[in-house]
């Protein structure tokens, strides 16, 4: 005779239901514990500003690579955290193949969405190199080579090609004088050539109409004003005082004076590697078209790169008697209209 089945009870059932709940319960935590850490890491990664880098800046340069190598670099350097969240973020948001290479500067703590997001945009770091008035143009190439750009030989070979101020002055068989002093903002890789004819562009931007016809109504081609600006240049440092110097070779030259420019005889010196810091009598007598002692009228080309102002005071002189000045070893300069006030203004402040 088969025996009737036991009937499960009710405390049987209730506890039936609780082991299941805790069975769930256990393999809800042991499978979201992974999620939430993730969620917590990414978090972390995303919305957490991150810098592990020593100091405040680091300009670090981003190579033409695979997303997956930039990744690696950014998190050896310690600009973001380590992770898999970097080609996770850069494939949701479609940017895989779009980091920019280039030299960026990263400052202060950043997310790594935000630094990610710079490459993409290719914000990259711009170095200032200023260039001051009145160098020559190996002075000039100096600087940009301090600051690690181009090299000695491409400068010079991109000074040498004057194709750009050709239509303007054919007499030009180097940039001498073109190459515009100012502040330059320049990308790491920029080359010499780039940087020059960024240069020359600056200055043949300067040449407007107005200057052009003015030029022309003080009869002076535009490479006699660069000359005479450089010469300028040269002369003094204060810019109230460049139309009156100018004012001083434009008058001498109307009388058929010798210019009697010191600067003409330094570069002169310079070019034959025989300038050390002062000129003698001897030197005064240098056969050279640059020495403005022996030979007449401006010198063939200009002995520096002048800026807008030595440029302006060339075309726009003060109108005055002047015909000398000399320094007051002040940084400024007094000026004579005659010989005689001259040598009393020599005796006065060179003595």
């Amino acid at each position: 005779m088969t025996a009737a089945p036991r009937r499960v009870t009710r405390r049987e059932r209730s506890r039936a239901r609780s082991a299941v709940k805790t069975i769930l319960i256990l393999l809800g935590v042991f499978l979201w514990t992974p999620v939430m850490m993730g969620l917590v890491f990414y978090y972390l990664w995303s919305s957490v500003p991150y810098r592990g880098y020593a100091g405040r800046r680091l300009v670090l340069e981003i190579p033409r690579r695979p997303a997956q190598d930039v990744l690696r670099i950014l998190e050896q350097r310690g600009v973001i955290r380590s992770g898999p969240f970097g080609r996770i973020y850069l494939l949701v948001t479609g940017h895989t193949g779009d980091l920019k290479a280039g030299e960026y500067l990263f400052e202060g703590p950043l997310t790594a969405p935000q630094v990610l997001d710079k490459l993409v945009r290719g914000e990259i770091f711009y170095h200032k190199v200023t260039v001051p008035e009145g160098l020559r143009s190996a002075e000039i190439f100096s600087i940009f080579l301090r600051e690690g750009f181009g090299s000695e030989e491409e400068f010079l070979e991109a000074f040498q090609d004057v194709a750009k101020i050709t239509p303007l002055d054919p007499a030009a068989t180097d940039l001498e004088g073109y190459l515009f002093p100012d502040t330059y903002l320049l990308a790491r890789g920029t080359t010499s050539r780039q940087i020059v004819e960024q240069m020359v562009d600056h200055h043949l931007n300067l040449w407007t109409p107005e200057w052009r016809d003015q030029a022309r109504a003080v009869r002076l081609t535009l490479r006699d004003t660069v000359t005479l600006a450089s010469l300028i240049e040269k002369e003094t440092a204060r810019p109230e005082e460049r139309g009156l110097v100018s004012s001083v070779f434009h008058n001498r030259i109307g009388k058929g004076m010798r210019l009697q420019c010191d600067p003409t005889i330094i570069y002169a010196l310079a070019m034959r590697g025989r300038y050390h810091g002062f000129i003698t009598r001897r030197d005064l007598e240098l056969d050279s078209r640059y020495n403005t002692y022996v030979y007449p009228g401006l010198p063939p080309g200009p002995i520096a790169n002048p800026g807008k102002g030595s440029l302006q005071a060339a075309l726009f002189p003060d109108q005055t008697e002047y015909l000398y000045f000399v320094s007051m070893n002040n940084g400024r300069h007094t000026f004579s209209s005659n010989l005689e006030e001259h040598t009393r203004a020599v005796r006065k402040y060179q003595r």
